[in-house]
């Protein structure tokens, strides 16, 4: 490794770090009713995966906008369930 790209542990050690601070701003950013830029909720969501790949706890703040895009993932599915379900045996 070249000292430009660091070790793994250091490089994760910065993810870490730099999603902790980014998912701050979008907590702060949803209290005060702002837009979060799809990107910032994009690079969490990378940063989760990669923490995830290598078996690192995902920091607080990181953590608690993971579980509410689960939450929202889940009740969009249970929508789309229910919407469907007029649909369900009509394919006979």
């Amino acid at each position: 490794m070249t000292a430009e790209t660091g070790d793994p542990p250091e490089r994760l050690s910065k993810v870490v770090r730099l999603s902790t601070l980014l998912a701050d701003q979008v907590l702060a950013a949803q209290a005060a009713e702002q837009p979060v830029p799809k990107a910032h909720i994009n690079a969490l969501l990378d940063a989760a995966i990669i923490l995830d790949k290598y078996q690192v706890a995902l920091p607080a703040p990181l953590g608690q906008i993971v579980d509410q895009i689960s939450d929202v993932e889940d009740q969009e599915a249970g929508r789309l369930a229910w919407l469907f379900r007029p649909f369900q045996g009509s394919a006979r």
